[in-house]
């Protein structure tokens, strides 16, 4: 009787429906086959939606050999927790079976909703079925989380790995005993890199205490008779073969107003800041305490980016300058130095943040009783150091003194809680959960979800995400364990590049709220509070960094076996604390480079439910070899380029021994230039992301499996085991946040089917959580000029449309009050200028066309309006130039050729018609006739400014600074290049009566042997375009009728092209086309050289859209438009492709024979196609044997100019057509 009551719902449901119809079949297994993949808000019964209207998606089913089925009509019944009906649609007679919004009555939050969907076929038979959805908080301020807290350690628990530090300011007092002259401190010492000589690119052996740097006070040359300055030394020892270690790498001559012969035996206050090895030293407060170096150039860097610290600055580091580079000179071993008979005291040391508040995370305070880190350098028969006046007094003795230690590490953040749930059943339990940096979350010892790096990046104090999960599996009845650890994320530690360290915060916290719901209709709320919770760092995880990598020791594994269960001791852990923002949260940070500091406000911060995916394991894959490099370098290979982290089964462990992971693209090849290295691992291109991991062993069989890091990677490396695993006990966990690969695409042409293999992986890999433009080095940010060329690829190879919104917000939370859409978002900076900020205007139009998504256009448009305002109000009235032109045809062989200006003013009539549109479709019509006619404006402007009389196109190149590219002296040139007839003629900024000779010109273009920006003429078929122009080339050739041109450009496999990468071995798209090249190896771009790159991989829309012809007919996919171009030359003799759209998968085939080809396309059900195929006549063409008069679902013939256009129900079609001569 209970089953029957609880069906009852549904059963009333469905004899509701009687008598609408000729026939209803209603909950029984045919209704669920004829409308399936019911979606909300894109996703299948989604968890803790936070949209107060969703929209309701499904599928028609196609039944097999049946053509020409298509949905008249649809009801949505939507019922509440309690079984009441909140909203009835009505039968709409409509095919519309994407985004249906919801108009009911208000949703509550945190409930389960169940709705039925009715869908009537072409024959108005009804078909029922149904799904669920449920809400989340609804409310995006902290006053929907019932008084939980942002918990985590108190101040003094910032984490701190001293190998692994790379940015931070050492403050210690100095004073010179008299007799004395000479006071050195220490740090940098002993970095492992530099303890093996196979973890450091010069290959440098040093022993303990022989690698360091040294900053020094030397008095020497102040006598009382002297007129000479006391002097400031920097020295290096240990880190090149060349290093002279009793030689200064530079001197400071210090002012004598600052030090002199009166206060030499003073104590002197040193601040040494330090950014990637280049070290800027105050001293005693000032920044100008030394004599100017009349001949000494100035960074021309420095007037653009103003640096954090002035003062004496000197780079130590070898590799070079800031953040290109590998970090040499981290934190380490820090200390002291003292000559020989001589006595030096050096006061408290301190090591702080180097961003407001500037927090302090080691400090060693000499008291009485003292127990740091240089304790024993207080004992033994003859101590180098003792306790004096509060001080460090270290005697030189008969060889001098060097005192050396390494700063205490501060663990990971771990937090635990216990309740008792009591004996009452438990019917349901929710966990909304988010946190400052990443979280795992455990519940009675195990872990809740397989989610890698939840929140995800997003501008944490306009919009942080939470998670909802159903833990109802994990809870009961009396005493539960619940707890989390968390790292680093993108809140603290490395965030990009530029001197981004703790971009939004300095220590990790945790907001959870639990809420559980019983059988007799109770509820009891578990959150986060200091009252309630414990912290320690003293667990397993030692540290967690995106960029720097994992250190985990598996020898702690045993005190903290059980530490989220209920019967664990948790006697010495301490109680959590409240984390404030004030105190915790960066101040004055300029992330990537921006000019100007940021002051990040979080009173309008919101949280907002999970959006699109969390990043999860898409693929494991299992190394392919294992080489043996190196005396006990062993290099495994995973045969593919990925992004994710390694998951390695160890064999017979021993307790302490210590394993490290480095990780690389790429290996040094067998050229003079890669000297000692040849065959070892390439790390220079992760600049100053070190990512490494080291695991310290426990003892027996054992596997590791890193949480709280991201690599990129192709190539393993494992050193300090002597018995290394074999290769197929090595695996690498490939992580995305792409919910599912929605495209296939195969050909004849194996380099082909490769490069397609690498745009998807590319796709796959710099998707997580935000769109990189690259996944491994020290960047991994939301470059939006990538994503502006790769996005028409992206909503193919992806279903990105989430990911996609996600972006969008953090566009619009990233603009500027003036309008200016961020080149990086979230976090902000860059300098890309409009081609990389237009994003915000081409992507939302980019998923309208793809996923029929006129919500996203909806919200996202008062931003679009904002941005065309910005960009109106940056045109140069004199010129008629924009202003923030930027980077211009990026990395493209003849970027210098063309300028900025040229690709900033077509852009802007790309946005601005694209404007006209968006404006109609969201009821904007004022705006829309205002926008026709700026467009109208800006194409004059465009087409008088940038074609000359004979037609050839013209730049205008900037002479002035990199980051403003219409700077200085303009000069006007002739600029017959690929790219600029590519992107005017897609991007519709040529006057009509232009456009075929400009198409000519384009093709011409690519038929000539070009001459690149060094001077070096490429053959024909080269790819002479840059990030920019390669978006639009392929489109533009075949738009315009030369699609044999565009496949002759992609066949070709010399330098530059898209096949010599695949020819060199890539597994994935490479940020250059000459990033490697057989001729000159990595062509001096050791550093910015990312093998994982997906721009160059735009061609991706072409390979789908022009050479299998699946295009949008209409918004969404509802209407198709079938247009295959077959290679005319056969190259490529047969193509299969798919793409699973909203409609359902769409397939389309061609395959070239002797005289004929054979096409074969299957359209989904509730959509029709226009199928376009060359042919002479339409009698050359037949259907499944028949004449096309003759074929069921083909109607609408006609033929013009060599082509035959019909139109298709759904169904599948098999045509066969005499080719021309």
């Amino acid at each position: 009787m209970q089953q029957i009551l609880k069906k009852l719902p549904a059963i009333v449901f469905a004899l509701a429906l009687i008598g609408c119809d000729k026939t209803i079949e209603a909950g029984d297994a045919s209704a669920a086959q004829r409308a399936l993949n019911l979606q909300v808000e894109y996703t299948q019964t989604p968890l803790g939606i936070d949209v107060t209207q969703p929209r309701f998606s499904w599928q028609m089913a196609s039944q097999s050999d049946k053509r020409g089925q298509f949905q008249t009509g649809y009801q949505i019944k939507v019922l509440d927790p309690a079984q009441k009906e909140v909203w009835n649609s009505g039968v709409v007679k409509s095919k519309t079976s994407l985004h249906v919004l919801y108009q009911g009555e208000a949703l509550k939050s945190k409930s389960r909703y169940r709705w039925y969907l009715t869908v009537w076929d072409e024959n108005d038979v009804a078909y029922t079925t149904d799904s669920w959805f449920e809400t989340g908080l609804l409310n995006s301020k902290i006053s929907a989380w019932q008084g939980a807290q942002w918990i985590g350690g108190d101040h003094t628990s910032l984490p701190l790995y001293a190998d692994y530090q790379s940015l931070y300011d050492l403050e210690v007092s100095v004073e010179i005993q008299p007799n004395s002259k000479k006071a050195g401190v220490i740090l940098a010492a002993d970095d492992p890199r530099f303890l093996n000589k196979y973890k450091n690119i010069y290959q440098t052996q040093s022993q303990k205490g022989q690698s360091y740097f040294k900053v020094e006070l030397d008095v020497s040359p102040l006598t009382d008779a002297s007129e000479q300055h006391a002097l400031l030394n920097f020295y290096r020892s240990g880190y090149t073969p060349q290093d002279q270690p009793e030689l200064p790498v530079k001197q400071f001559k210090i002012k004598p107003e600052v030090l002199n012969t009166s206060n030499r035996h003073d104590a002197h206050q040193l601040l040494i800041h330090n950014e990637y090895g280049t070290l800027t030293v105050q001293l005693n407060g000032k920044s100008d305490f030394y004599v100017v170096d009349k001949d000494t150039p100035q960074d021309p860097m420095e007037q653009f980016f103003p640096p954090l610290v002035k003062g004496a600055k000197v780079t130590l580091n070898p590799a070079g300058v800031n953040h290109d580079v590998l970090s040499y000179g981290m934190l380490n071993s820090i200390g002291f130095a003292v000559a020989a008979n001589e006595v030096v005291n050096f006061g408290e040391l301190k090591i702080r943040h180097i961003h407001q508040p500037r927090n302090i995370i080691a400090q060693e305070t000499p008291v009485a009783g003292y127990s740091g880190i240089f304790a024993n350098y207080l004992t033994g028969t003859n101590p180098t150091m003792s306790i004096k006046d509060n001080s460090f007094e270290v005697q030189g003795g008969n060889e001098g003194a060097q005192v050396l230690a390494k700063p205490e590490t501060t663990g990971t953040p771990m937090l635990r809680s216990r309740a008792d749930l009591g004996k009452t059943k438990i019917s349901k339990a929710r966990l909304y959960v988010t946190a400052r940096g990443i979280y795992e979350f455990y519940i009675n010892g195990e872990k809740i979800s397989n989610d890698f790096y939840n929140p995800g990046l997003t501008q944490y104090n306009q919009t942080h995400l939470y998670q909802t999960f159903d833990v109802t599996s994990f809870l009961k009845q009396g005493d539960n364990a619940f707890g989390a650890i968390l790292g680093e994320g993108w809140w603290s530690g490395l965030l990009s590049f530029g001197n981004t360290w703790n971009g939004f915060g300095d220590r990790q916290s945790l907001l959870a709220m639990m809420i559980i719901s019983y059988e007799d209709g109770t509820e009891k709320v578990i959150t986060t509070n200091e009252q309630d919770w414990k912290f320690s760092n003293q667990g397993p995880y030692r540290y967690g960094s995106l960029q720097m990598g994992e250190v985990y020791d598996a020898t702690l594994e045993e005190d903290f076996q059980k530490w989220s269960q209920v019967d664990f001791d948790d006697s010495k852990w301490t109680p959590a604390q409240v984390v404030p923002l004030e105190g915790s949260a960066s101040i004055g940070v300029k992330p990537n480079m921006m000019f100007i500091p940021q002051q990040l406000n979080y009173d309008n911060m919101q949280l907002i439910g999970q959006i699109g995916q969390p990043a999860r394991v898409y693929k494991t894959l299992t190394a392919k070899s294992r080489t043996e490099v190196r005396p006990g370098v062993f290099v495994y290979d995973f045969g593919q380029n990925l992004v994710g982290v390694p998951k390695i089964h160890f064999a017979g462990g021993r307790a302490g021994q210590v394993v490290t992971l480095r990780f690389a693209e790429m290996l040094y090849p067998d050229k003079t230039e890669s000297g000692p290295n040849v065959g070892m691992i390439l790390t220079e291109n992760y600049r100053a992301a070190l990512s490494q991991d080291i695991y310290k062993m426990k003892d027996g069989d054992q596997t590791y499996e890193p949480r709280l890091t991201s690599h990129g990677f192709q190539y393993l490396e494992i050193t300090g085991l002597d018995q290394p695993p074999p290769a197929e006990q090595v695996q690498a966990l490939a992580i995305t946040s792409i919910d599912k690969i929605t495209s296939r695409f195969e050909s004849s042409h194996a380099s082909v089917n490769q490069l397609w293999s690498n745009i998807l992986w590319s796709n796959i890999d710099n998707f997580l959580s935000v769109p990189t433009d690259c996944p491994q080095r020290n960047e991994r940010m939301g470059w939006s000029g990538d994503l502006n060329v790769f996005g028409r690829t992206a909503t193919y190879v992806s279903n990105s449309s989430q990911f996609l919104r996600r972006h969008m917000l953090a566009m619009r939370d990233t603009q500027s009050a003036e309008g200016r859409f961020a080149d990086i978002a979230p976090v902000g900076g860059g300098f890309g200028g409009i081609l990389w900020g237009v994003a915000g205007i081409t992507v939302p139009w980019e998923a309208y066309w793809q996923y029929g998504d006129t919500g996203l256009l909806a919200e996202h448009y008062p931003s679009m309006k904002n941005y065309i305002q910005y960009l109106r109000q940056n045109i140069n009235k004199d010129n008629g130039l924009l202003a923030d032109a930027g980077l211009g045809d990026w990395l493209g062989p003849q970027n210098n050729q063309l300028g900025s200006a040229f690709l900033a003013t077509a852009y802007h009539i790309f946005a601005l018609d694209i404007m006209r549109q968006v404006a109609e479709i969201v009821g904007e019509n004022s705006d829309a006739e205002a926008y026709k006619a700026e467009l109208k404006e800006r194409t004059a402007h465009f087409n008088k400014t940038f074609v000359n009389d004979s037609k050839d196109t013209i730049g205008i190149v900037g002479q002035g600074n990199p980051f403003d590219a219409m700077s200085g002296e303009l000069k006007t040139v002739e600029a017959n290049t690929q790219t600029s007839y590519a992107v005017g003629l897609a991007l519709g900024a040529f006057s009509p009566e232009l456009k075929q000779v400009m198409a000519e010109q384009l093709a011409k273009t690519v038929r000539a042997e070009n001459t690149d920006d060094t001077g070096v003429k490429r053959p024909a078929y080269s790819l002479m375009t840059g990030f920019i122009g390669t978006a639009w080339i392929s489109s533009a050739l075949s738009e315009n009728g030369y699609s044999n041109d565009a496949y002759r450009l992609l066949l070709n496999d010399q330098y530059p092209s898209w096949l010599y990468p695949v020819k060199q071995g890539a597994t994935t798209i490479w940020e250059r086309l000459n990033g490697y090249t057989v001729e000159n190896g990595f062509g001096g771009n050791n550093g910015m050289n990312s093998f994982n790159h997906y721009s160059f991989g735009a061609v991706g829309q072409w390979l789908m859209a022009h050479s299998a012809g699946i295009q949008r007919g209409t918004p969404g996919f509802q209407h198709i438009k079938l247009k295959p171009e077959l290679d005319p030359e056969a190259e490529i003799s047969w193509v299969k492709a798919e793409y699973d759209s909203s409609y359902g998968t769409i397939k389309s085939s061609w395959t070239i024979e002797a005289d004929t080809f054979t096409y074969q396309a299957t359209v989904p059900a509730n959509s029709t196609a226009e199928l376009i195929l060359p042919a002479a006549l339409l009698s050359d063409i037949t259907e499944s044997g028949k004449p096309l008069a003759q074929a069921d679902g083909v109607s609408e013939l006609k033929h013009s100019s060599g082509l035959a256009s019909m139109v298709l129900g759904s169904g599948h079609y098999q045509f066969k057509v005499k080719r021309s001569k």
